[in-house]
């Protein structure tokens, strides 16, 4: 090739680049797009909040460098969390969130962790602060819902009363039929009018039994269906199941999603026929419905290049028209990756992103606005909770409450 020519082919390809689009995946159903969009003339239009070819991909956008709950210039680490905003005060935000007090870092979530409630008066994205324990040492796995039925918020967790070491230290313990090793297994119910005073329930659902591919139950989510008095199904608990004590796979088995239903928060759960919802190994589900009646999980994937701190495919989404499927698992597109990104134009690459539950629109859209994680960074043991914003209707959400841009770059 004459040295002309190599001078002037990046300017010709880069203007053929101008007229040329990539090929994009095409689409037959609303299935191909996911079900967070519709087909339309074979091209998927997403849904706000969603994007990617198949919509699979959520829309997650630069955040505040300080958001959610991080303590850890504290020696306090912290885990997940599941937002809920004020019934009385709208300016409020509640956070129910896993807390490893005392320099106790990630690894010893159990058995120091338990479950506090922190406030925020400058929006979801926070920063928040505690404000009391919920359920002490051990609990994990907190997730809250309301049911208007009842007038009272749910609280699904893992856990039950510990006597903790003095230093932070490992220890083997059972909180019920399933595993004896770290108190995985058994999800356990609170009930509250009002986010401060709670009932304790104790377990409403347990072990598959013994033999079965969910013998260990752990990672709860609630969605309300409000069936309404002698439905056996207004409400769902999506949980992830594995044989006892979760022990390696192989020779044992994988960790693996299901659904159970109830006619009341309390209980009795039955189990979704059929055992697993998809094959896929993955722990940590978020389950809700969408505007049009599907159902959408969010998950930790456990697969190869993700899992515990393996590389950055964390994040998958599935769905189904039905609860009770067929599901979908989204293994083409990555919901969330180990990156987040933040306003001052800085980013953290995660060592470990996990545990992801949304706070959505409350305009009956079911808009995903904010997405949480557990983050755990390179080289660190402890740990934190980071909010991160998606799509652009939560800018609407933010004005509706008098919270500026340049109020969040104050913080």
């Amino acid at each position: 090739m004459s040295t002309s020519i190599r001078r002037i082919l990046p300017a010709v390809l880069a203007a053929l680049a101008v007229f040329i689009e990539p090929a994009l995946q095409t689409c037959s159903s609303h299935t191909d797009c996911s079900l967070n969009g519709i087909c339309q003339d074979n091209k998927c239009i997403c849904d706000p909040g969603w994007r990617a070819d198949d919509c699979g991909e959520l829309d997650v956008q630069p955040t505040v460098k300080y958001s959610g709950l991080n303590l850890s210039d504290t020696g306090t680490s912290t885990w997940g969390s599941r937002i809920i905003h004020g019934p009385m005060d709208k300016q409020m935000f509640h956070m129910f969130v896993s807390e490893f007090p005392g320099g106790c870092g990630l690894d010893y979530w159990a058995p120091f962790s338990r479950i506090a409630r922190a406030e925020s008066r400058t929006g979801p994205l926070g920063p928040y602060n505690l404000v009391e324990e919920v359920v002490g040492a051990f609990a994990h796995n907190p997730t809250v819902v309301f049911s208007a039925k009842d007038g009272l918020y749910a609280l699904y967790y893992i856990g039950c009363p510990m006597v903790l070491p003095s230093s932070c230290s490992h220890m083997q313990f059972t909180c019920g039929k399933g595993n004896d090793a770290n108190g995985e297994s058994g999800i356990s119910l609170a009930t509250s009018p009002d986010l401060r005073t709670w009932t304790f329930h104790g377990e409403v659902f347990s072990t598959g039994g013994g033999g079965a591919w969910d013998e260990t139950v752990i990672n709860p989510s609630a969605f309300v269906l409000e069936g309404g008095p002698g439905s056996d199904d207004s409400i769902l608990l999506a949980y992830r199941g594995c044989p006892y004590n979760c022990h390696p796979y192989p020779p044992y088995g994988p960790e693996l999603i299901s659904i159970a239903s109830a006619s009341s928060y309390a209980g009795l759960y039955k189990r979704v026929e059929g055992g697993p919802l998809f094959k896929d190994e993955n722990e940590d589900p978020f389950l809700w419905r969408d505007k049009r009646g599907n159902y959408h999980m969010l998950l930790h994937s456990l697969e190869p290049e993700g899992g515990f701190g393996l590389g950055p495919k964390v994040g998958r989404h599935a769905y189904a028209a039905s609860w009770d499927g067929p599901w979908t698992f989204g293994s083409k597109t990555l919901a969330f990756n180990t990156t987040a990104f933040f306003t001052d134009g800085t980013s953290i690459d995660f060592h470990r992103r996990e545990r992801p539950q949304i706070f959505f629109s409350e305009d009956g859209e079911m808009t995903p606005l904010y997405m949480t994680n557990g983050v755990q960074e390179k080289g660190k043991a402890g740990s934190y909770t980071l909010i991160v914003p998606i799509g652009q209707e939560f800018k609407k959400f933010e004005q509706s409450l008098g919270i500026s841009e340049a109020k969040h770059d104050e913080l």
